[in-house]
């Protein structure tokens, strides 16, 4: 199962179990991870899931998306 974790900082401040096919990621409340900070845009990323892998897609977003 993929993980998700949010962190700032070095601090984790949640953890969220994708899964869905298409979980998607942004500030506004419609989004399936919903993130309130001004850095994230209102529809930010994607991660699809097929089979046991998942994909991260950015989708446009002003601050853009990084994965470490």
């Amino acid at each position: 199962m993929t993980k998700l974790i949010l962190s700032m900082d070095g601090l984790v401040l949640k953890e969220y179990n994708v899964t869905k096919e298409r979980t998607t990621i942004g500030r506004k409340p419609h989004n399936d991870i919903q993130i309130d900070n001004l850095a994230v845009s209102g529809e930010h990323a994607v991660i699809v899931t097929i089979l046991n892998d998942s994909f991260l897609e950015d989708l446009g977003s002003t601050n853009s998306t990084l994965v470490i």
